[in-house]
């Protein structure tokens, strides 16, 4: 690792499969610019995907990017952005995804910022690192297996330190909704995994001694137990009764001791499983429908999803579509090859699992994501979608006609965007979790108002009964998230909003930038931070501008949201959010008014400096963000705005 830079290694690993060929290059003028994680893979996609390139194309460049804060001993710092050009999305287009465990770290143990995979091998293989070294390895005896058996025989190849992220059976049949799955229980969606399986890559594995050097070592030590004072703000974990399975400790991630929902849960009947989120309940509500079924079920079907390596978001959306097309007569049980009376049942799903990631029967057409599955089977399927339906995420979660500060979220991203979606919804869950347990969550309603302030710059952010400063919330929201995943951050750890342990109860919203300087010795403030996260989000806007995106169409979330009424919400059942007093306020039966929302993106464009009429970038943008290449070629296809 090269001495003089602190955080990053240095180096990024480049494997060309089509010659079997191993590089590297340079970290440093990438992250100069763009730090590192998902604002230096943007940028490599920007100059090596161009719009005509599809998914499975040898072209394509699968890009796993480390952050720069990432295996130094930071707390929270355990993050890597997945970057490619997307089977998911409806067109193919630029997607990312998010993982953690051990795997990021590692890989910087290793030596490497990052790996830029391209082109296809003629054959199945795994790529091996090990301490500044990399090598292409056959997978023949690793094909057709489930990810937990690729586990095993990594480990038995290489040792049990080794760390993995790989395909399941799904992505090597090239199912839209593959993920990449690595250990300790974690993924990332936006097909990515299909993306490995069409390029016959079935794995890479690490193995790391060494780390990343720190500008100064004992500053990070201290300003480490300052952090993990202030994450003591309240868990937050899936609302699943003790009677059906027990938080036993804290799942933790490569040297991270802040509070997590990622947990080791146990059974009545002693089973422990390390489970987290959505993923840990998606089949819940099915399985409750059989008496006498244990917790085991759902725990079972999760984990059928990861050894085949599928989104579990896809299938819940999945099962959520099909059992309404089942009732509405569009699909039956003899065209389907399923028993739509067991739904619920384990055989049921590991049935439904199999054929879509084995691709045999009906499951070939769902295995081309839900959306195209939707369109092949006609009208009457596309009009059984749910709210919920997204060509990669769930449209549903913290919507809009919720939380009003979701919808530019929303309207700005080609997929669901979890992270800056989290920013909202956890002081959010941990303001109701107040409410009825004050012991368990300082963020009183003054806290969050004060949080809110603090965090989203804006003194009318807080209240989510109108869009009031929603625009000017929305543009630190996604500047803040684009940085912390270029850092590597976790968004279950990071920002820090509230705590028990300060006077007011309040986060600080200058610990990132803080602990950037502290280990790369880069003095940085809030806002120079937050101003990497700007010039990474405007250019991801220039990369959807450039593959198709229409502003005036695409700058809004889903339809529902303006024309149905909330209704339910799993995560909020009373349906209250925070309002102009102390006092909460029912948003059941709301609707998104369109026309306030478009006046509120209007002003979100100005303060971007966008083009208000059209949503166009201007000249002025791209110079101050030292971007002038990127206008240039946008100017060249009349995609910005031209000066008067």
């Amino acid at each position: 690792m090269t001495s003089d830079i602190f955080g990053w290694t240095g180096q990024i690993l480049r494997v060309d499969l089509d010659n079997a060929a191993i590089s590297e290059m340079d970290t440093m003028p990438y992250a100069r610019r763009f730090l590192g994680g998902r604002g230096i893979a943007t940028r490599i996609y920007w100059e090596e995907v161009s719009p005509e390139i599809k998914a499975f194309d040898p072209e394509n460049r699968l890009i796993f990017m480390s952050g720069a804060l990432v295996a130094t001993g930071a707390q929270g710092a355990t993050r890597m952005s997945v970057i490619g050009k997307s089977p998911m999305t409806d067109p193919e287009g630029f997607c990312y995804g998010n993982l953690g465990g051990f795997f990021p770290s590692y890989l910087k143990k290793a030596g490497f910022d990052g790996i830029v995979v391209s082109g296809r091998s003629d054959r199945p293989v795994y790529i091996l690192v090990e301490d500044g070294k990399a090598r292409i390895e056959a997978a023949d005896d690793l094909w057709g297996k489930g990810t937990y058996a690729v586990k095993e025989a990594l480990a038995e190849k290489h040792g049990k330190t080794v760390r993995f992220v790989a395909a399941g059976p799904a992505g090597e049949n090239k199912c839209r909704s593959a993920v990449v799955i690595t250990d300790h229980e974690g993924s990332a969606t936006g097909g990515f995994g299909a993306v490995m399986g069409a390029k016959n890559l079935k794995a890479i594995a690490v193995l790391g001694t060494g780390r990343p050097a720190v500008a100064s070592r004992e500053k990070l030590t201290e300003f480490n137990k300052h952090v993990i004072h202030m994450s003591k703000r309240g868990t937050l974990r899936m609302p699943v009764s003790k009677k059906q399975m027990e938080f036993v400790k804290t799942a933790s991630c490569f040297q991270c001791a802040m509070e997590c929902g990622r947990g080791l849960y146990r059974t009545p009947e002693g089973r422990e499983e390390v489970r987290k989120c959505q993923a840990m309940v998606m089949y819940m509500p099915y399985a409750q429908r059989h008496p006498g079924q244990g917790i085991d079920i759902s725990l079972d079907v999760t984990a059928l999803c990861n050894n085949y390596g599928l989104c579990t978001l896809e299938i819940q959306n999945l099962l959520l579509w099909l059992e309404g097309c089942y009732h509405a007569g569009v699909v039956t049980d003899e065209q389907a090859g399923l028993e739509f009376r067991n739904i619920g049942t384990y055989e049921f799903a590991e049935r439904l699992i199999s054929m879509i990631a084995l691709r045999k029967g009906f499951g070939d057409v769902l295995a081309e994501g839900i959306i195209r599955a939707g369109r092949s089977l006609g009208d009457a399927a596309e009009a059984r979608f749910s709210e919920f339906t997204k060509a990669v995420g769930m449209d549903g979660m913290y919507a809009p006609r919720e939380y009003t500060l979701s919808a530019l979220l929303y309207a700005m991203e080609p997929r669901q965007p979890i992270a800056q979606l989290h920013d909202i919804s956890h002081l959010i869950a941990r303001w109701l979790l107040h409410r009825i347990r004050p012991h368990l969550s300082p963020t009183t309603a003054e806290v969050f108002r004060k949080a809110a302030v603090k965090f989203w710059k804006n003194q009318n952010a807080w209240d989510m009964t109108t869009f009031d400063g929603k625009a000017e919330a929305t543009r630190y929201v996604q500047d803040r998230t684009y940085a912390k995943d270029s850092l590597g951050l976790c968004d279950f750890g990071w920002p820090i909003m509230d705590s028990f342990n300060t006077e007011d109860h309040t986060g600080d919203p200058t610990l990132e930038n803080r602990l950037f300087s502290i280990v790369t010795g880069i003095d940085v403030d809030e806002a120079a931070l937050n101003g990497y996260g700007e010039r990474i989000f405007n250019l991801q806007r220039a990369i959807l501008l450039r593959e198709g995106w229409r502003p005036s169409e695409d700058d809004a979330p889903a339809a529902f949201n303006f024309e149905e009424p909330l209704l339910f919400d799993m995560l909020n059942p009373e349906l209250i959010v925070p309002g102009p007093t102390d006092e909460p306020v029912s948003v059941k039966g709301n609707t998104l008014d369109r026309g306030d929302f478009e006046q509120m993106r209007r002003q979100y464009y100005e303060m971007r400096g966008w083009d208000p009429d059209t949503g166009l970038q201007k000249k002025e943008v791209f110079e101050r963000l030292g971007m002038p290449g990127v206008y240039g070629e946008l100017e060249s296809q009349n995609l910005v705005k031209q000066a008067d």
